[in-house]
Order: C-alpha cells, then sequence, then structure tokens
C-alpha cells in the first residue's frame, strides 16, 4: 500500500514523481552521511573569459570549489544545495534549517523516500525553497527543466551532496542528475553571461541592452519582408502526417546525400542555414532552409549560394532574410509588433536543428528524420561539419585530455562512442530531447555518433519512409503575398529612427570641437544618456570596439586616458550611425516603390 505521507507531499507540491528504478540498491536503508561530489563540474568547460564578467573582481560568475567542502562552509558561496539520496543525515539537517536555502533532495527508490517520510513530520520537508524528485530524471512530465524556474539559478552554482548508498548503487542516476542540474544551470545564468547578448559586454555594468548591434541592422535590413512576408502561423497544419528530413550540417550529412535525394519527394526537407550550401551543391533543394540565429556571421551562407527558386525561407525577423536569394519567405520572432503586427513564435533552444523540428511540429508533420543532426565531434578539441560548411581547424599533435576548457565538453552516445560538444550544444540536446519525449512525434536519428538520443529517438541509419501524396510546399503559397497594411506605420518608423540617428551623428560631431576638461565633462554626460538609450549597448557590439578597453580607460584611468577611452566611443558612434543611415536610405527607395505599387 503507498504511503499517504508520499499522496501528501505530492498534493503539497513538494514532491514530483518519476518513473521508478528497479537497480540493485533498491530498499537498501541509508543513514549517510552526504558528502560533496567529487565529479567534474559542467562549468569547468566554460573559458576563463567568462569566469570574471563583472567590473568587481570579487564577484565570479561561477567558482570551482575544492574537494572536502561541507555542508556548513558551502553555504558561503551558493545557496542551491542539492541532496542525492534521502538520509536523515546532519548535513541534510543543515541544509533544511536554513530558510534562506533552496534544496533541491532527489531519491532514486521510493520505499527509501517512504520509509524516510513514515519516520519523520512533513514539516521538516514542506517549506518554501525545498522540493523532492523521485526516480529517473528523465521520466518527469512535466520535465525539470519547465519545473525549475530560472530565478532558482540566480542564487548561486549548485552544490551536490550525495550519499555512499547513491555512489554504490546508483552511480549512473547520479550523474544523470547532476548533469541535468549543471546545464540548467548553464542555461538560466552561464550562457546568459556567454552568449551573443553579453559576449562583447565585459565587464558587465548597468546600461540599457535592449535590442543587439546585429538585430538592429538586421531590422533595417529586413524592413521590407518585415511589411511584405507573411508569418508562420499561415503554415500550420498544412503538411498534417507528413515527413520531415530535418537535416543539419553535421559531418554525417556528406553520406546522407542519396538518401535525402533519395526521398525528397516522400518527405519534406527542412535544412538549417548552414546546411543549405552542401544540399545545393549536391544538386537538392531543400523544401525548407530555417534560421534562428541573429548574428551577422550566420548569414554569411546565403551570400556563398545562387539565388533559389524553390527552397522556402523560413527565419527569425531580426535574422539575416538572405535579401534576393529566396523568393519566398515566412517569418517568426517579435519585432515591433505595434508597428509590424503580431508574429508567431517557433519554440527553440540551443541550436537551430530544435527551430527545424519547431518547424515540422508546426506544419503538424507526424514523424521527424534527423540527419547530420549530430552536435558533437570525434575530436575533443573542435567540433566537425560536413564539407564546406566553415573552415576546419585541425591540431595536430592533439595534446592530452585536460578535462576542462578549450577541451569539449565529454558525451558517451547510447552506443558507447565517445563524443565531445560544447556546453551550449549539450544544452541544446537536452532541451530538444526533454521536448521530443513529450511531443508524441516519431523521430529518427540517421547517426549513432550523435548525442541527439532520448525517450521517442530511435537509430536507423536509413528508414524506409512510405508513399506519400507530397507535391511539395510551394503550393501552399497560394499565389503573391501583397504589402501588408501596416506600410505607413513602417515608413513612420523608419523616418523616426532616420532623424534619431541624424541628432546622434550630429551630437557626436559636436564633440569633436572639445578637448580636454571640457571635452571629458561633456563626453561622460552624453555616455550616461547614452547609456540608458541602448546606444551604448549596441556600440559595444559594433566594429572592433572593445568593452574591456573602453572600462579601462575610461573608468579605471586618470584624465588623459578617459578623453581617449570617449573618443574612441564616439568616434565608433559616427561609424555606427553612418551605416544605419546609409542602410534607411536605401530602404527608404524600396518603401516608395511599395508605396507606388
Amino acid at each position: 500500500m503507498e504511503s499517504g505521507k508520499l499522496i501528501a507531499l505530492e498534493k503539497l507540491g513538494v514532491l514530483c514523481r518519476g518513473k521508478s528504478l528497479e537497480p540493485d540498491g533498491v530498499g537498501i536503508e541509508d543513514k549517510g552521511p552526504h558528502r560533496f561530489s567529487t565529479h567534474n563540474p559542467f562549468c569547468r568547460y566554460m573559458s576563463w573569459y567568462y569566469e570574471f564578467p563583472f567590473p568587481d573582481p570579487n564577484e565570479p560568475a561561477f567558482r570551482i570549489v575544492p574537494q572536502g567542502t561541507t555542508m556548513e562552509t558551502v553555504f558561503d558561496w551558493t545557496r542551491l544545495v542539492v541532496v542525492l539520496g534521502l538520509a536523515d543525515s546532519p548535513e541534510l539537517r543543515q541544509a533544511l534549517e536554513r530558510s534562506d536555502s533552496m534544496v533541491l533532495i532527489f531519491e532514486p527508490d521510493e520505499r527509501r523516500l517512504a520509509s524516510f517520510l513514515d519516520k519523520t513530520s512533513l514539516t521538516r520537508l514542506n517549506r518554501n525553497g525545498v522540493f523532492c524528485f523521485s526516480g529517473d530524471p528523465y521520466s518527469h512530465d512535466p520535465p525539470l527543466q519547465d519545473m525549475l524556474p530560472r530565478a532558482m539559478f540566480q542564487t548561486g552554482c549548485p552544490a551536490f551532496f550525495m550519499t555512499e548508498r547513491i555512489g554504490k548503487h546508483f552511480g549512473q542516476w547520479a550523474g544523470q542528475v547532476i548533469e541535468y542540474i549543471e546545464i540548467l544551470h548553464y542555461r538560466h545564468y552561464l550562457y546568459l553571461l556567454s552568449g551573443q547578448r553579453l559576449k562583447r559586454s565585459q565587464p558587465i555594468r548597468a546600461i540599457c541592452r535592449d535590442i543587439s548591434f546585429d538585430q538592429q541592422l538586421h531590422a533595417y535590413e529586413n524592413l521590407g519582408d518585415l511589411v511584405t512576408r507573411p508569418d508562420i502561423s499561415h503554415l500550420t497544419g498544412k503538411l498534417e502526417g507528413q515527413t520531415a528530413l530535418l537535416v543539419a550540417a553535421g559531418p554525417d550529412l556528406d553520406s546522407k546525400m542519396e538518401y535525402i535525394r533519395r526521398n525528397r519527394e516522400r518527405a519534406v526537407v527542412i535544412s538549417v542555414n548552414n546546411a543549405l550550401k552542401p544540399l545545393l551543391e549536391a544538386g537538392i533543394e531543400p523544401h525548407f532552409t530555417v534560421i534562428n540565429d541573429v548574428s551577422i556571421g550566420s548569414g554569411k551562407v546565403f551570400r556563398q549560394i545562387p539565388a533559389t527558386r524553390d527552397t522556402i525561407l523560413v527565419g527569425h525577423c531580426l535574422s539575416d532574410l538572405g535579401r534576393d536569394r529566396f523568393a519566398h519567405k515566412y517569418l517568426f520572432g517579435e519585432f515591433l509588433p505595434e508597428v509590424f503586427g503580431e508574429m508567431e513564435e517557433l519554440r527553440l533552444h540551443g541550436s537551430v536543428i530544435s527551430a527545424a523540428f519547431s518547424l515540422a511540429e508546426l506544419l503538424g508533420c507526424s514523424r521527424c528524420v534527423f540527419i547530420g543532426g549530430q552536435l558533437a565531434s570525434a575530436d575533443p578539441w573542435n567540433l566537425s561539419y560536413a564539407r564546406g560548411v566553415v573552415d576546419m581547424l585541425t591540431v595536430s599533435p592533439k595534446p592530452a585530455l585536460i578535462n576542462r576548457h578549450p577541451q569539449l565538453y565529454p558525451v558517451t552516445t547510447p552506443f558507447g562512442e565517445q563524443m565531445y560538444t560544447t556546453p551550449n550544444f549539450r544544452d541544446a540536446a537536452l532541451w530538444l530531447t526533454e521536448v521530443i519525449r513529450l511531443s508524441g512525434i516519431e523521430c529518427v536519428n540517421t547517426s549513432e555518433s550523435s548525442i541527439l538520443y532520448g525517450e521517442g529517438i530511435r537509430f536507423d541509419a536509413a528508414p524506409e519512409l512510405p508513399e506519400a501524396d507530397f507535391s511539395g510546399p510551394l503550393s501552399l503559397l497560394g499565389g503573391q503575398w501583397s504589402v501588408k497594411e501596416n506600410l505607413a506605420r513602417a515608413i513612420a518608423y523608419m523616418e523616426g529612427e532616420k532623424a534619431r540617428w541624424k541628432r546622434l551623428l550630429a551630437l557626436a560631431d559636436t564633440l569633436k570641437r572639445d578637448s580636454g576638461e571640457v571635452f571629458s565633462a561633456r563626453g561622460m554626460a552624453i555616455l550616461e544618456m547614452l547609456d540608458q538609450e541602448n546606444v551604448t549597448y549596441l556600440i559595444e557590439h559594433f566594429g572592433e570596439f572593445r568593452t574591456r578597453v573602453f572600462h579601462r580607460l575610461v573608468f579605471e584611468g586618470d584624465a588623459a586616458s578617459r578623453e581617449q577611452g570617449l573618443r574612441m566611443y564616439f568616434s565608433h558612434l559616427r561609424e555606427m550611425a553612418t551605416l544605419f543611415l546609409g542602410e534607411l536610405e536605401r530602404q527608404g527607395l524600396l518603401f516608395a516603390d511599395l508605396a507606388e505599387g
């Protein structure tokens, strides 16, 4: 009979129950103690560059905690403690007594959990900040990544404590739990510091950070598409029940070209942007190509391909949309909906292969076949891609493994193959496998050398596809798309942006007449204003601007260095404003044609 306290704890929202495990250790008593885990932490594969991203050198983003750390001392550097194995130990009691801490308790054996509850009061666990999880960490519905809030991971790096029982009988389970929680900490905190948004903003100081330079430039370049192209909501359910081939740029793509060619009329081929070039070079036009990366570099592939008549681009509205390379485009994402209207989003994370899956889901596909979706490499120092995608860097002779950055993060595939990946791709694989697990979509991975595996994803190197009544997505378009009704609002926005950058250009030019203390005083006052208008954030990501150099000169040096740093800043402002104005003028000519036509 099931424990009444177990049911009560679940109803209180303190306990989340996963699928039960049945290894040798089920039913064994556990009296502790809980010892600090000796595993190699995920954050060691982050670059040292991001360890100290703030102006205060005493405020690290993550810490490599020394072995021998105790529950008593761990609260000096974190408020997030993860306990593996439920035992009434002094360490667990210390953690539960800290009302300012977050305590996550994982127990693989529900019999051990029920036994513990029979001997204790529910009030020990029923307090804010304490949560219990049982069973397989990859079996919860909703998944852990949806249950555990972002704010939890702002309280510090997770510290892990486990009992000898867990290490001896549930070692693989413990490794899965630790990796899952550390990846969520990376996702919700460390990636924010190392990703595109803040990568060039260090040291991070208090300024307005809204749209980035790459996004702003793409927004201006895409003004014509924003008023003439439909959003992805028009694709909803258009290929109900069909199969999708999701093509990424992993090294296995080269060997799968004939399979794609053979099945192009049986399935919708959705390629990620970097896989488009090798596909076209092989004479295969995918039905869709997807881009969600908003960086300038992500669109370089579109300058390396000819215009394609049949491939439909599905792109984030602030990505490079390929200019004239695509006859047909559908947009997603949000940019000034009061001007350009509401647009549906694709559900994605970490890698564009997740956007490809999301598009297949939106189209109504019931089966997805992953090709080249490996997200990993056999080389521990460099990721591998299909031929012609990127210039490969080779290291010879190969150095010994060091189990930290710049070595890639080790991952073992379900087939026992040792692979290596980036923290971002490991996070992307976790996110996507959890989404697939609950999607109900049949998924097949054609590569054994892939980390994209989990419940609902099976391996088949060349799955047979059924005959399909599939004439190609071009029939979905239904003729030429007309100009949206918001053209007048878009023109007003464009004119406002032109006036804004002309004002800032003139403001920067006036400073050239000043020098010395007058220049520094006026420059600092204007800098403070531009900090709050998102202009400084744009400059941080523009051209060769170096935020660390700027910060050192302006905020850490003498009067002469401050003037040097400010002149560098305003020189970049003038150059950036001139670039933006040139693009806005080109869009003005396009809008004039649209207004007449």
